[in-house]
Order: structure tokens, then C-alpha cells, then sequence
């Protein structure tokens, strides 16, 4: 009761919201989720906010323009100056560049990997809405069955020759398919809606090109089952290709360049001082206008008192951080990947063990049952069975086909791989 009421709020909810229903595939779901995914574009500005940081880090000092004015009797002799203050940091801007750009390159590969991790959600909501839908085709065409059966049954048992039991077997069929067939139609709603949410539609109502699940591999970006893969060339791409990995590499180098920086703050400044200074005729020894130039070199921020000892240590312990970050990210990956990679070859055994064992005579038995029973070479109740063992077996089928598309886009994501044929694994 509870799933038919959450249904009827979501049709009710939705039925203004919409304004089109629109078909697309796969390909197409995926490039419109990179485009309108909120994190992704968050992620964007980030990068873009980061490579802003690397002209803030190598900024130059502003210069600072003074006056230095005697009033009264201390103005005899003593003159009026005007200059310029400015501090040159010595072997710091280039530092703090390199660190900056080390930033912009972990945020690339962070926005990488979120690519990624969507993609394969997409992936999965996809062949979920397509398998729901696939189910439903399946169910409706049994309960078609039924209700043509249970129509040549009650034709019988009005002339008398079959009893009235075998129609009431006929009506508990048709009713049990009418009641799959409900559930069925909810579990697409609530698929498609899902779909929705990923692709970041409140307008459109988007669904799958497709209108059921099959073995066309290559359509859905698949492998074909025949393929048998090396899990040692899966994992060595892995750890070589990882995006969230290469994020870490790069957090250790820039903890390590953050420390060249801290270090940096050992050696001194220098401040450069230069202006014009002048004497007016009234206190000018000479009793005449005097003028000339002043300059000056002062060595600032000298670390005889502070020496940075503290932050130098952080800047250690960044590193050592950013390392246990990593060590602990390949030990993640490594376990990741093992178990994705066993999803996927179980997966792949079970579809390649449908299609050439279970398949094979699975349609042929409901027609010879079918046959048998016109017939009267069986019964309804044998029938029966053999209609719940084809319904059972077919929709097995699709869980298995749909498991093995699903295991295969999450061992891509897992990977951080856009198509293993390409990468020649």
C-alpha cells in the first residue's frame, strides 16, 4: 500500500512538471548528465578558481609612495623628502607558483574521476530502466497468454468437456500475471524516475532509446561476453589510470612543494627605498633652492627571533598525510577492483551458461507444451508449470544480461576506462 501511494504522489506531482517525454540513448544520456550535473560544474570552477591562485601566489609586492616633511626651527638645514618603498621577496613567488599549479592538476584529476563515478551511473540507471522495461514486455505478454488461455478454457468448460477447475486454475493465472504485471509497471516508474534525477531533469521526462534489454553489446558500450580479460593488466591499468589516485599523487607533491615554501621564509627579504629630497630657500644653509636624490637597501624579515620551526613541521606532517591518504587509497583500489573484477567474470559465466544451456530449448518447451495441451496431451496444471518455468527462466535471463552490463560499467568505473577493447587489455 505504501509503494501505491508514493506512486500516485509522484504521478500526481510530476503530471504539470512535465512538458515533453524524450527518447535518447545511451551516448546521449551520458553527454547530457557531464552537461548539467551541478558537481560537475562545481568542480569546473574550482579549476578555474585554482588557476586564478597561481597569479595570486606569483603576485609582485605593491610599492608604498611616502613624504617625509620638517616643520618649524628643526627644518633648518634638514630637508623635504618624497620616495618609494619596495620589498622584493627573494626566492619565495616561484615557489608558491609551482605549488599553485600543482593545485589546478589535482583539481583537473578530481573533476576527472567525478566524471567517471557519473558515467557509471548513468550507466546503471540506463540498463536498470531498460531492464524494467524488458520485464514488463515479458509479463504482459504472459498475461496476454493467460487471458487468451482462460477465454479457450471458459469456451470448454461450457460445452462440458474439460471441468470447471481447470478455469479456476486459468483465472488464478491470469490474475497472478495481472498482479506481476502491476508491479512491473511500478518498478519502471521508479526506475525512469531515477534515471531522471541522474540526468538532472525536472521538464523533460527522458526514457531509453531502447525498448527492452538485449545482447547487442555494443550498443551499450559492452564487451562481449566471449572476451575473457587479464586481471593483472585490469589491475596495473587501474592503479596507473586512477583519476582519484593521480589526485593524491599530486597532493603529496604539492604538501612537498608547500614545504619548499615554508622553507622559504628562512631567507630574507629585501626592501629597496629610493625618492627626491630638497631644500627650499628658506631653510636652505645656502639660502637657495637645493634639490638631489636618496636611495637605500634595507635586508627585512630576517629570522633571528622566529624560525619558522613550527610551520615547517606541519609542512612535514602534510606530507606524511598526503602519503598515508595515498597508501590507503591503493590498498582500497587493489580491493575495489579484485571485487569488481570477480562481479564481472560471474556475471559473464552466468549470461555465456544462459545463452548456451538454459535458452536453448526454453522457447520450444512453452510452444510444445502449448500444443500438447490443445491437444489434450496434457493437462492445464502441466501446462501451467511449464508457463511458470519459461516466465521464471526468461526473466532470470534478464536479471543475468542486466547484471552483466551493470558488473562491466562498474568495473569501467572502477577502472577509470572508457572502453577495454581500446585500451587493448
Amino acid at each position: 500500500m505504501k509503494k501505491i501511494l508514493l506512486l500516485l504522489f509522484f504521478l500526481s506531482s510530476n503530471v504539470f512538471a512535465i512538458v515533453e517525454d524524450k527518447s535518447i540513448s545511451l551516448v546521449q544520456a551520458i553527454d547530457l548528465a557531464l552537461n548539467t550535473n551541478p558537481q560537475i560544474k562545481i568542480l569546473n570552477l574550482d579549476i578555474e578558481t585554482s588557476k586564478n591562485d597561481i597569479k595570486i601566489a606569483n603576485k609582485l609586492q605593491n610599492p608604498s609612495i611616502g613624504t617625509f616633511q620638517n616643520i618649524g626651527s628643526v627644518a633648518k638645514g634638514n630637508p623635504q623628502q618624497l620616495g618609494v618603498d619596495y620589498t622584493i621577496e627573494i626566492l619565495k613567488r616561484g615557489k608558491r607558483k609551482n605549488q599553485a599549479q600543482s593545485k589546478v592538476q589535482s583539481n583537473i584529476n578530481n573533476e576527472k574521476f567525478q566524471e567517471q563515478m557519473l558515467i557509471l551511473e548513468v550507466k546503471k540507471a540506463y540498463i536498470n530502466l531498460l531492464l524494467k522495461k524488458t520485464n514488463l514486455k515479458i509479463v504482459e505478454e504472459q498475461k496476454n497468454l493467460s487471458l487468451e488461455l482462460m477465454k479457450t478454457i471458459s469456451l470448454e468448460v461450457d460445452k462440458g468437456s474439460i471441468p470447471k477447475t481447470e478455469l479456476i486454475q486459468a483465472k488464478i493465472d491470469y490474475n497472478r500475471n495481472q498482479m506481476y504485471s502491476r508491479i512491473a509497471k511500478s518498478e519502471v516508474i521508479y526506475a525512469q524516475n531515477a534515471f531522471n534525477t541522474i540526468l538532472n531533469s525536472s521538464d523533460i521526462n527522458y526514457d531509453t532509446k531502447e525498448d527492452f534489454l538485449d545482447n547487442n553489446y555494443q550498443k551499450l558500450l559492452t564487451l562481449d561476453p566471449k572476451v575473457n580479460l587479464s586481471f593483472e593488466k585490469i589491475k596495473n591499468y587501474t592503479l596507473a589510470n586512477r583519476f582519484d589516485l593521480k589526485a593524491l599523487n599530486q597532493d603529496v607533491k604539492s604538501a612537498e612543494l608547500n614545504l619548499k615554501t615554508v622553507k622559504s621564509y628562512l631567507i630574507p627579504d629585501v626592501e629597496l627605498q629610493g625618492g627626491y629630497g630638497y631644500l627650499t630657500p628658506g631653510i636652505s644653509d645656502s639660502g637657495s633652492y637645493t634639490q638631489g636624490a636618496y636611495g637605500a637597501i634595507n635586508i627585512t624579515n630576517i629570522p633571528l627571533v622566529y624560525h619558522y620551526q613550527p610551520e615547517i613541521k606541519n609542512a612535514k606532517h602534510e606530507i606524511d598525510k598526503a602519503k598515508l591518504k595515498r597508501e590507503d587509497l591503493e590498498i582500497d583500489i587493489i580491493r575495489n577492483i579484485t571485487d569488481a573484477y570477480e562481479k564481472y567474470t560471474i556475471a559473464k559465466n552466468n549470461l555465456n551458461f544462459y545463452n548456451e544451456e538454459l535458452l536453448v530449448n526454453s522457447k520450444e518447451l512453452l510452444e510444445t507444451s502449448k500444443k500438447s495441451l490443445d491437444n489434450k496431451q496434457i493437462d492445464l496444471t502441466s501446462y501451467l508449470v511449464s508457463k511458470k518455468l519459461y516466465l521464471e527462466l526468461i526473466l532470470g535471463y534478464n536479471e543475468t544480461l542486466g547484471e552483466y552490463y551493470t558488473s562491466y560499467a562498474e568495473l569501467l568505473g572502477t577502472m577509470c576506462a572508457q572502453n577495454l577493447e581500446l585500451e587493448n587489455i
